[in-house]
């Protein structure tokens, strides 16, 4: 099967993580994708935690794109730019509100001359609002967005060892480009999708919104049947067995027959207590396949444990990337196409470019004659 957007072309200004997250789903589903680096260094994902070459975040979300690198900062790299756009269906970009348009290539100056270019900007906390120009890290809009204190619970606040917000951020960009394309489709013009990661985090607790104005009171919240418990061989395993019947198989492999009646809510530290103990007498692997899932029982992971474990190997989602000077294990699309398994829904699945690898061939192909890119190159703008 074709990808499905084997027909759009993507101008990836992002750097760093949000972006990249958005323009890899796009790529996986077959688009286009032409990151435009700076000289010299590119991305700064390309030497993060790693050498240029193994970069982990940059080998995992940069791969399937291809690499341009522009010096904006030189005389004649914003008409490059602007020819660039002209030909291309997205533009995903990263900078603080105004910051193009005051260099010339905003929105609204590149769609008077390409209408039906759909722009995507991810930012912290949106294009407008009092905090449209505030910086921020992950943490900043878990904390701001309300998501910081639903993960804690009752208990300290998480400090989260991996980011949420921000590549949440970047795959509902994906879904308001793909919404936008599909409106183009009908009315033969682009539109402009504004995403943030604050609202990314606000997002994912819209119930917790609506019910601290209609049904004040905690979440979810702890109990024997939503918790996590230390196994004999110290792992940890979930537990979420709220409904009856998985509730009864659980006590029944905990040896705990009397608990199967138990009314959730009631006495539960006491009850809390008594499935810790029976837990701890036994490793994770025993409580995963008894009771496992059927008693609401399922593995606390490592990501690493990922890549040998049955389903996912069924699946295919995570792949070994060929073509690069190492290993390199990468997540697969996870939005499967036609029946594909994640490999075969992945158009991306090749080695992240060369920084400007593809320079001289995408302005080439944007109308530039090879007098104007040797021009660029020994003028350094590109």
């Amino acid at each position: 099967m074709k990808p499905l957007l084997s027909h759009v072309r993507v101008l990836d200004l992002t750097r760093l993580y949000p972006g990249a997250f958005c323009t890899q789903l796009l790529a996986d589903l077959g688009a286009d994708v032409l990151k435009v680096e700076a000289p010299r260094f590119g991305d700064g994902m390309r030497m993060a935690y790693g050498g240029a070459s193994v970069a982990p975040g940059h080998v995992a979300l940069n791969r399937g794109k291809r690499s341009l690198t522009l010096d904006l900062k030189k005389p004649g790299a914003v008409a490059v730019l602007r020819r660039l756009a002209a030909g291309v269906d997205v533009i995903v970009e990263a900078q603080r509100p105004g910051v193009l348009d005051q260099m010339g290539v905003g929105y609204e100056a590149l769609r008077k001359e390409n209408p039906r270019l759909v722009w995507c900007s991810l930012t912290s906390f949106g294009q407008d609002g009092p905090l449209a120009d505030a910086p921020g890290h992950d943490i900043t809009f878990l904390g701001y967005g309300g998501l910081l204190s639903r993960l804690a619970g009752s208990g300290p606040l998480p400090i989260p060892d991996t980011t949420v917000a921000v590549p949440l951020a970047g795959a509902l960009g994906a879904v308001g480009i793909l919404a936008a394309l599909a409106a183009r489709d009908r009315t033969g013009e682009g539109a402009r999708v504004d995403t943030c990661m604050a609202e990314a985090a606000l997002w994912l607790v819209s119930e917790d919104v609506t019910r601290s104005a209609v049904a004040p009171g905690k979440g979810w919240g702890a109990m024997a049947a939503r918790q996590h418990y230390r196994c004999a061989d110290d792992r940890w395993v979930t537990v979420a067995a709220t409904e009856p019947k998985p509730w009864a198989a659980l006590c029944a492999a905990l040896e705990l027959p009397d608990l199967a009646e138990h009314r959730h809510g009631v006495d539960e530290p006491a009850t809390i207590a008594r499935v810790a103990a029976a837990f701890a007498t036994k490793p994770a692997a025993h409580w995963t396949q008894t009771p496992g899932l059927a008693g609401g029982v399922g593995p606390v992971n490592e990501p690493g444990d990922l890549r040998t474990d049955p389903h996912q190997l069924a699946r295919k989602g995570i792949v070994d990337l060929p073509g690069g000077p190492a290993a390199a294990p990468v997540v697969a699309n996870p939005i499967r196409v036609g029946g594909a398994d994640g490999e075969g829904s992945s158009a991306g699945l090749r080695w992240p470019p060369d920084l400007g690898a593809d320079t001289d061939a995408a302005l080439a192909a944007a109308g530039f004659s090879q007098d104007e890119i040797a021009a660029l190159h020994a003028d350094g703008v590109v």
